[in-house]
């Protein structure tokens, strides 16, 4: 007795399930897999210019995508400007792009830190979407082909030597 009401319980959270993933109008993709060509995108600047992944060819690309209002996108920031500034040398760029956030909350974020980097909101979220992106921060390692050798999610300071052995890999 008690298995057939188990069993009806469980059917009846699986349609529920099956009918409240239906309700979406958003198709989610995975995020963007390692191996796989990083997507074109045209990303208007913080600083009113505009950012295309075209522009980085030949280069190593990190892309991170954080808010305002995320605590491990502001536990990022300061291993991030770090980063930049050990690696501007390098041939390798940063490009911060502002996800979940209204343009002003984003444009303060980006200069309460004073972030040395190029930033842009995206409006819509629709370079997020395009990458698989559903959450901040998120952090793609791109080589200078344009192949995503890395993806991670999370706070990027928690991983210094993963992210040092990152970086390598798309010099």
């Amino acid at each position: 007795m008690n298995l057939i009401k188990c069993f009806r319980n469980c059917c009846a959270i699986f349609s529920l399930l099956v009918f409240l993933s239906g309700c979406s109008e958003e198709i989610s993709r995975p995020l963007l897999q390692v191996g796989e060509k990083a997507l074109p995108f045209t990303l208007e600047l913080t600083d009113g210019k505009q950012s295309n992944l075209e522009q980085y060819a030949g280069k190593g690309l990190v892309i991170t995508f954080m808010s305002s209002w995320c605590p491990c996108s502001n536990e990022s920031m300061p291993f991030m400007k770090q980063a930049y500034l050990k690696h501007k040398n390098d041939q390798i760029a940063f490009l911060m792009v502002g996800i979940q956030n209204s343009r002003s909350k984003f444009e303060g974020f980006v200069e309460k830190w004073g972030v040395p980097f190029p930033a842009g909101y995206d409006n819509g979220d629709r370079i997020a979407k395009d990458y698989g992106v559903s959450s901040p921060p998120t952090t793609f390692f791109i080589d200078k082909n344009g192949i995503v050798k890395r993806a991670f999610y999370g706070n990027i300071a928690k991983k210094p030597d993963e992210f040092q052995q990152w970086i390598k890999e798309i010099l």
